[in-house]
Order: C-alpha cells, then structure tokens, then sequence
C-alpha cells in the first residue's frame, strides 16, 4: 500500500471532525476571523477551508487558490510530487512562508536536490533527520514491530527449510526495472557469486503462487509475508539514493525477521535496530565480497543469529531510533489502532501553524523575526551513480533526468529571486540555455564509458 493512499484515509477522518467542530459552534467567530491561513497551493488534502486546533492555536487550511490574496495568508504549502515550475503563486509577498511536503522518492523530483530551488522555502517535511518536520522513519508504523515473532523463522528452520523447499538463501523482489539507483545491476552481479531467488518482473527466475503472481498486490498478503520470512537474506535496494531515504525496503525485512542488504541511504546503519542488523552493500568492496560474507552468515548459525538480536533476544540498542520513534507525535499510513493521534500530514499542518504564531509573537514582542533558512540537507540526493563501479554512469538515462532537473533548479531560483512572472517559452528557453553552459554536466557527457 502506498504512504500517501493510507494517510489519506486519515486525512478523510480528521478532515471531517474539523468540519463538525466548525459547524457546531466550536470556534468563535473572533477566533475564525483572526486565525492565520495556511494554503495548500497543489492540490493534496481535498481540504476546500477549515478551522482546526492545534494545541491552543487555531488556523484555517485550505486549497482554495482565492485565498492567496488575503492578507490572512501567511504560509504557502507545496507537495513536492506535484510541484509544476509553471504554475508558481509569483510574485511572492514578502509575508508568505513557503513549505514543502515530499515524503516520496527523489526520483519524483530531482530538482529540491539542489540549492538554488530547497533554499524557497522556509519549513520543509522530508524523509531527511535535517528536516523542519522529519519524516525518515514514516515506513516504520511501529517499533514493536520490528522485535514481534509473529513472522519469524527461526536459523534451524530456515536451514531445513532450504533444503526441503529448494530456496535460495537470499530472495530478490521487484517489478520495477527501471530505477535511478539501477539495483538491478548490483543484484544481476551478485547473482554470479550466490543463488537468488527472484520473484517479482525484474530478473525473474522462479514463481509465486499463483494468488500472489503479482508480488507489487502482494505485498502485505499474510502469504507472501510468510514466504518472505522463510528467506535468511532478502535484497532490500531503494529506488534512489537519498540522505536518510528509507522505505519499507528496509523495514519489512527486519519486521519478518530476515536480514536485510540493503543499498539505499549511506547513514542507513544510523537507524539499524543494532550495530548488527543490517549489511550495506556500501561497506563491501565488490559485490564479490559481499557474497563470500553471506556464504559465511549461511554456514555459520552463531554468526547468523548475531545478526537477529532484536528477534531472538527482543532487543534493539540504537537509541536513535528508540528516541525518534517515543518522540514521535503524529502516526504513519497504515497504522490502525490509535485515531487519537494526528497523521503525519495534519501533523505538519499543524506544525506550520504554530511557527505563524510563533513568528508573530517574536514580531510583537519587538523582534526582528528572521526567516527560516533551507539547505539542501532537507533534501540530500547526489545525482546516480552505477552501484557496482560506483562511478557516474552516462548509459544511465536517470542522470540525463537529474541533470536537467538541476538546470530547472537554478532557472526557477533566478526568477523567483527576480519575483515577477514568467512565461512557459521563457522557463524553457532558459533551461535550455542553462544545460549546455554548466560545466558539471559537460563534464559528464565526457565521462568515459
């Protein structure tokens, strides 16, 4: 299930208790009339205008476009996989903080990699720990689930198991072939030094069940799952390569019990279970490498089970993660058991809301209330590189995508900075203008092959 279908479901929820206090009274008209404006500029929540309570401030949300002329108005929201160059509230009033909300791939939009475009805005919500409202472990609906049994297998079923079924130590699943990070290369080259079982579209070699054929459906099927968990290693390579960019690639492994190799964010070990949880390929020298530690993991259970304390023993050490997810205010997609906290959306929301008071309490108080700063930490995504030579690929078509996004990036800061409108025939011509003349992508096109 996707993030955003699920939080939606919240959304739904929430969206209509604050309908209900609305139309019962439970906002003074004083309170309606002075509350701050938050607009959703791209379309995301389906909130056409309501008052909600954060805390003990009140503001208004809406996607209601009119309402960015009202002096009301304070903060502009974007979804970043919505974002359109063309389609910006220019000229921006000097009053309106800009945020950004992109809890998904960096392959949706490139561009927020860099400065010239992320230094737009004031508060962001991004899978980065750098970010206003970070979103890193938004995969991850519970801790608890990363040290219940309810999947496990334990080292001596699993060996009997491979051998009475015919399974392959580590299992690969992924109907999406065609990604920045080209993980299928990695995995076409592991594969030369230990068997992988692979079930989804890309590099397929062995079936599902036939209720389970198409493992992207399948994905939480109680079936699949037990299948999964019956595996001593399982592939878990993110589409992109972000700054703490992690998906249930990783989790759903740990969650079943199964060790993870992972490829994705390089601080990955950061919010590992234990210092022992999970194998990054970055930390092996070929994939060659990587394969002769997994034949010593299968052959040796002691050294097998190091790598499951949080299953075995139920324990995980890694304050980091035990800190943020107890912190944690708001409850991710998918979650179904507390409907008294906020989603991570409304959340934000509310987040954004506060910052206005706070901004104005500062200014009231005879401050001089300066505004927030966004760097490219928010959004840490290095263009491709291949994951084997771990060198720019230039027959990978993805840095071609990354490459013009950052031209988008440096033409979009310059007109906003300049803040009058632009015409679509200016935006392109200068992007096209922009390509040619960055000598970082000229570079590129003469990388050797």
């Amino acid at each position: 299930m996707k993030r955003v279908s699920a939080s939606l479901v919240l959304i739904h929820y929430i969206s209509v208790q604050s309908i209900a206090m609305v139309h019962c009274g439970w906002f003074s008209s004083e309170e309606k009339s002075e509350s701050p404006i938050i607009l959703w500029w791209t379309s995301f929540t389906g909130e056409t205008g309501n008052w909600r309570t954060c805390g003990e401030q009140t503001c208004f949300f809406t996607e209601n476009r009119t309402y960015l002329s009202h002096p009301k108005t304070k903060a502009v929201v974007f979804y970043g996989s919505s974002f359109a160059p063309l389609d910006l509230p220019i000229p921006r009033q000097p009053w309106h903080d800009w945020a950004l909300l992109h809890e998904e791939s960096p392959k949706n939009n490139p561009s927020f990699c860099y400065h010239p475009l992320i230094s737009l805005f004031n508060y962001t919500a991004t899978w980065s720990r750098k970010s206003s409202f970070p979103l890193t472990l938004l995969s991850l609906p519970k801790l608890s689930d990363i040290t219940d049994k309810k999947y496990f297998v334990s080292v001596a079923d699993k060996n009997a198991i491979l051998v009475r079924e015919g399974l392959s130590p580590v299992v690969y699943v992924q109907s999406s072939c065609d990604a920045p990070s080209e993980r299928d290369l990695y995995v076409t080259a592991l594969q030369k030094f230990i068997d992988i079982d692979s079930y989804g579209k890309c590099l397929n070699n062995k079936r599902l069940p036939t209720q389970l054929e198409n493992p992207a459906d399948a994905m939480n099927n109680e079936e699949f799952l037990r299948l999964m968990a019956k595996y001593k290693f399982t592939i878990a390579f993110e589409n992109a390569v972000g700054e703490d960019y992690i998906t249930e690639k990783l989790w759903r492994p740990l969650t079943l019990g199964s060790v993870p190799i992972y490829l994705g964010s390089p601080s990955v070990q950061d919010w590992a279970p234990n210092n022992n949880s999970v194998l990054s390929v970055w930390n092996f020298t070929s994939p060659e490498s990587l394969a002769a530690h997994l034949h010593y993991l299968n052959s040796d259970d002691a050294a097998y089970n190091s790598m499951l304390v949080h299953k075995t023993r139920g324990t995980i050490e890694n304050r980091i993660l035990t800190d943020a997810m107890k912190n944690r205010t708001w409850i991710a997609g998918g979650e179904d058991d507390d409907f008294e906290k906020e989603n991570f959306v409304e959340s934000f929301e509310c987040f954004l809301c506060s910052q206005i008071y706070r901004k104005q309490s500062e200014e009231d108080a005879g401050y001089s209330s300066r505004p927030n700063s966004v760097d490219t930490t928010h959004y840490s995504c290095p263009p491709p590189i291949h994951p084997v030579t771990r060198k720019v690929n230039p027959h990978n078509w993805w840095l071609e995508h990354w490459n013009h996004a950052r031209a988008e990036a440096n033409v979009i800061g310059r007109f906003a900075q300049r803040n009058l409108n632009y015409t679509s025939d200016e935006f392109h011509q200068s992007v096209f203008q922009e390509i040619p003349n960055d000598s970082f992508l000229f570079a590129i096109h003469l990388s050797p092959c």
